[in-house]
């Protein structure tokens, strides 16, 4: 489904939203916007799941996926106010995930730290079903596995196992748990 078919027909009276290279968004079906339409720039390539809900009525989410990068949603994926995402390689994001406000995702450090160490660009994969607790940041080569949850103001770094709660800067898994595959968080 095209993206700019969606805007033209929606009834979002009085959203401000900007797109730019929407022929490089690609919809399973139509997302569902709760209050402003999020920006997506860049000339990367978006793929959104089915449902994907976008939820912003104080902040606007602004997706930047930079040329050659790919962003692929799931299904039921929902964003908050003021989530901020920028893929210069690869960011996956699986379904039923549940992103807090103002959760920044990064798969680039966007310089260098120190002239002896490389830019870092590391693609992130978050699995099904996690949850993104608010103000936390997922930063480059980040994995998190299905049904993880990471608490509120957390910095991942590094890998976070499935089924677990993770917390702290950086994120450290303080708890694990068991539920069934097919569970989904409501």
């Amino acid at each position: 489904m095209d993206l700019s078919n969606i805007m033209n027909r929606s009834r979002l009276k009085g959203c401000l939203y900007s797109l730019v290279r929407p022929r490089n968004i690609q919809c399973a079906g139509r997302p569902i916007i709760n209050g402003y339409f999020p920006d997506f720039l860049g000339e990367g390539h978006v793929r959104l799941g089915k449902n994907c809900c976008f939820r912003s009525f104080r902040l606007r989410q602004q997706f930047t996926v930079l040329k050659d990068a790919v962003l692929e949603v799931g299904d039921n994926a929902l964003f908050n106010d003021g989530v901020v995402l920028c893929a210069v390689k690869s960011i996956k994001i699986g379904h039923s995930v549940k992103v807090a406000d103002m959760v920044y995702i990064y798969d680039t450090h966007f310089h260098q730290v120190c002239p002896d160490e490389p830019l870092t660009e590391a693609s992130v994969s978050i699995g099904n079903n996690v949850w993104i607790g608010a103000n936390s940041m997922v930063l480059a080569g980040a994995s998190i596995g299905d049904h993880s949850v990471i608490a509120a103001g957390s910095i991942v770094t590094g890998a976070i196992p499935a089924r677990s709660l993770a917390a702290g800067l950086p994120a450290r898994v303080i708890k694990t748990f068991e539920v069934p595959g097919d569970w989904i968080r409501r």
